[in-house]
């Protein structure tokens, strides 16, 4: 590792906050979905705090998408596409749930190749992450349409380990440590 020179872009550095956010968010899932601490865990809290996230994101987003970083902005629309499905319905106490499990599968899909292209490209660290995603998203779909705890479970903890690789990538950001 060693440290970034000159300015970051505009994007860049909203990147860099999705980063943060992500982080956040996937260890919000991973502890909820695997009921951490045993029986805490109120789904409207949880809906609210992904609606926050996805505020958040969104408004980076438009950052992103104002440098006209095409890459960047993509992989942002599917995580927040996430956050929304995934927090209006916890949020207000109803939906469909099988739409969120259809968005969840899908969107897992699409990271699939966000990490192949990552991988190519020698971002590395950045494929980790996504792989990660793609674990998440799939197994959380498939429990979701299955009602199977062991796919459910098998998907927080990726989530847990992945919320740790984004909480890397954004301090290392934040530092100006380019990462592989």
């Amino acid at each position: 590792m060693k440290p970034v020179s000159g300015s970051p872009s505009l994007s860049e550095v909203a990147l860099n906050t999705l980063l943060w956010e992500a982080a956040v968010m996937t260890l919000v899932i991973g502890f909820v979905e695997l009921n951490l601490p045993k029986g805490k865990n109120d789904p409207r809290d949880f809906g609210w705090v992904l609606l926050s996230g996805a505020l958040l994101e969104t408004i980076a987003m438009g950052f992103i998408i104002a440098d006209r970083n095409i890459f960047g902005a993509t992989v942002a629309a599917a995580f927040i596409l996430l956050l929304w499905a995934l927090g209006l319905p916890l949020a207000i106490g109803g939906g469909n749930r099988m739409a969120v499990n259809h968005a969840v599968w899908f969107t897992g899909l699409l990271f699939l190749g966000f990490t192949i292209f990552a991988a190519q490209h020698g971002l590395y660290t950045l494929s980790v992450a996504l792989g990660l995603l793609v674990i998440v998203t799939i197994f959380l779909g498939a429990a979701g349409y299955t009602g199977n705890a062991a796919l459910r479970k098998i998907g927080a903890a990726a989530s847990l380990v992945d919320g740790f690789v984004f909480l890397i990538m954004a301090y290392a950001g934040a530092v100006g440590i380019a990462l592989p």
